[in-house]
């Protein structure tokens, strides 16, 4: 299947999937450049919770937005507590958490929708981001997924809603597992370890311990969980970028101690006939 592949364009580098565009659903994952945020922020931080100035991440907002051929009136964000709580959104939602971090959905990690033309939006500094596109029934999801999130099992969920309220075969989904803390860098110490080994028995090679440290293969385990949904891993692409090796590209909560911007991750179905439940 096709990998991820960067683009740049009005004045933007971001990472996106032409064959899902192919078949209804265009995503972007931002990089950290080029925008108008300053100092640890610098260039394109596009949260409104981390510090910065508001009015920057608006600007950058706006720009990433015309990329999609739209604007922030349009766009749906949740407050992203590391829960594994999923909110499923359509017109109605429109314009949540774009403008204020205050009115966006809140105790919410994950967004599901059919409505064509609605951006739903999640940022990211070392999480792992999961977009979800159902190109038969067009419906699109994401979801923050970072270590408690991946213990909830925030993906699963995301997948059990697409089921449950827009009938989505698993066999139909497709997953991209995004840029995010890799295995290389997301050491954990022993007792999450052993958390992680009993919430997910049958998978212990997931957690590899080498001279003394533990590390956690997030990614890896965010991908056993959607084949173990039934979605054909053939439809499964797993972003090889790690976000703490490269600062240079990409903002790292871990590499950067806890002061930086974020990234967004971002998917919009084409326009056409909506699937909404009445």
């Amino acid at each position: 299947m096709s990998q991820e592949i960067w683009q740049f364009q009005n004045d933007i580098t971001y990472l996106t999937l032409p064959t899902w565009e192919e078949k209804g659903a265009r995503i972007i994952f931002t990089s950290r450049h080029t925008g108008h945020s300053q100092g640890a922020y610098m260039s394109l931080n596009m949260a409104l919770h981390v510090g910065d100035y508001p009015e920057a991440v608006l600007a950058n907002r706006k720009k990433v937005l015309q990329l999609m051929g739209t604007d922030l009136s349009h766009m749906v964000c949740c407050q992203q507590v590391h829960s594994n709580q999923v909110a499923v959104v359509d017109s109605s939602y429109a314009g949540r958490g774009s403008q204020h971090y205050e009115d966006a959905l809140p105790s919410t990690d994950g967004l599901v929708t059919a409505t064509p033309g609605l951006v739903l939006a999640t940022f990211y500094a070392d999480c792992i981001p999961v977009f979800l596109f159902d190109p038969v029934r067009k419906v699109a999801a994401l979801c923050h997924s970072g270590w408690k999130g991946t213990m909830g099992l925030i993906t699963t969920k995301t997948l059990e809603v697409m089921s449950s309220q827009f009938n989505c075969q698993p066999a139909d989904i497709m997953v991209y597992i995004g840029p995010g803390i890799s295995s290389c860098c997301f050491e954990i110490q022993a007792d999450l370890a052993d958390k992680v080994l009993s919430a997910f028995a049958a998978d212990d090679d997931i957690i590899i311990s080498k001279q003394k440290r533990i590390r956690w293969d997030l990614k890896e385990t965010i991908r056993r969980c959607v084949i173990n949904f039934g979605v054909p891993e053939s439809q499964i692409i797993v972003s090889s970028w790690c976000t703490s090796c490269h600062t240079d590209y990409f903002y790292s909560f871990r590499k950067e101690q806890g002061i930086t911007g974020r990234m967004a991750a971002l998917i919009i179905l084409a326009g056409g006939k909506s699937n909404e439940e009445p």
